[in-house]
């Protein structure tokens, strides 16, 4: 009786102690770790900030293929967030949350596990020459419970490996994107714009054509009324009618100005797109165009109009087509 006894005070003293010990642990947990990714930070970036494409790359996500996962917010930039649901006691279930994101730069987030507490995280990308350097870090605030203090000392251990892996998928996943050389789509607000236009039904095989006399006859009224291109030619393709095309091509100006003749003008409202940069001659945009339109159903968005075309590249200041560049953009809700 007098051993039990004995042991028991001693269980107590123990257990006291590391009770003293464990307010005197870090009550801030941080942990970090880095990767260099071959692909540009735009590339890397968008893999992070869309979080539907978490589950290529991130391995909490991979380890339960029956997950249940909800998206808020379309799952895209700063506010998205997406819950999930697990029967793995190593997944469990929480809330995820983009809490800011700057393109290129960085993105934090937030994540709520539920009665495990909550943690914050970031990422942040450094390019250079084609490279992305990136760091994923977590932080966390244990409090003054003296267990979480105590586990506090492993989460490095636990949580650095899954970081280390994440960030090999993400590489695989980034730098097979630009062997691909895959569009990169984004969600893009284009502020509203005054501009000048001409819109006509055009047969499909003459828009080159006719293309270029649109584009002459709005130059010269924009030099004869005097105003100013404040950016690139653009066309809208307004509805296609099997070899028929409702044809818009217009240029932003930096004023109102009175239409006149076939020459219309107004102001193009603010509206979000879903857009991507096609590189190359302009007889290969469909292929550009079917992956926007991919990527809009994926992520499930609703078209709202038709597609926008913005010509990035002058044809006669730069006559090889490989260099090329041409925004589209599909106006989306």
């Amino acid at each position: 009786m007098k051993k039990l006894k004995k042991f028991l005070i001693g269980l107590l003293l123990f257990l006291v102690a590391m009770v003293i010990i464990a307010f005197f642990l870090p009550r801030q947990v941080h942990v970090e770790r880095q990767g260099v990714i071959d692909a540009p930070a735009k590339v890397v970036f968008n893999q992070i900030n869309n979080l539907r494409n978490w589950n290529k790359w991130a391995v909490w996500n991979q380890l339960d293929p029956n997950m249940r996962i909800k998206y808020q917010n379309k799952g895209i930039g700063e506010n998205a967030s997406y819950t999930w649901e697990s029967d793995e006691k190593n997944v469990g279930s929480g809330k995820l949350t983009i809490t800011a994101s700057v393109p290129y730069d960085s993105i934090a987030t937030e994540m709520d596990f539920m009665e495990e507490g909550t943690a914050t995280g970031y990422f942040l990308f450094d390019e250079h020459n084609g490279a992305t350097t990136i760091t994923w870090a977590f932080d966390t605030d244990l409090g003054n419970n003296p267990l979480a203090r105590w586990m506090g000392l492993m989460f490095d251990a636990m949580i650095g490996p899954d970081f280390k892996k994440g960030i090999e998928n993400l590489k695989i996943v980034s730098e097979t994107i630009v062997q691909e050389k895959r569009p990169i789509v984004e969600l893009v607000t284009v502020p509203e714009f005054d501009y000048v236009s001409i819109r006509k039904h055009v047969q499909l095989e003459d828009i080159s054509t006719q293309m270029g006399i649109y584009y002459g006859q709005l130059m010269q009224f924009i030099n004869d009324q005097g105003l100013l291109r404040t950016d690139m030619p653009y066309a809208i393709y307004h509805q296609i009618d099997g070899t028929l095309v409702d044809l818009e091509c217009g240029i932003p100006v930096d004023g109102a100005v009175v239409p006149e003749g076939e020459i219309i003008s107004g102001k193009m409202p603010r509206r979000t797109y879903a857009a991507a940069d096609h590189f190359g001659s302009y007889s290969n945009l469909e292929k550009t165009h079917n992956f926007i339109q991919q990527w809009i159903t994926d992520n499930h968005f609703i078209l709202t109009g038709g597609p926008m075309e913005k010509y990035l590249t002058d044809p006669q200041q730069v006559p090889d087509e490989s260099k090329w560049v041409t925004g589209i953009y599909y106006p989306i809700n």
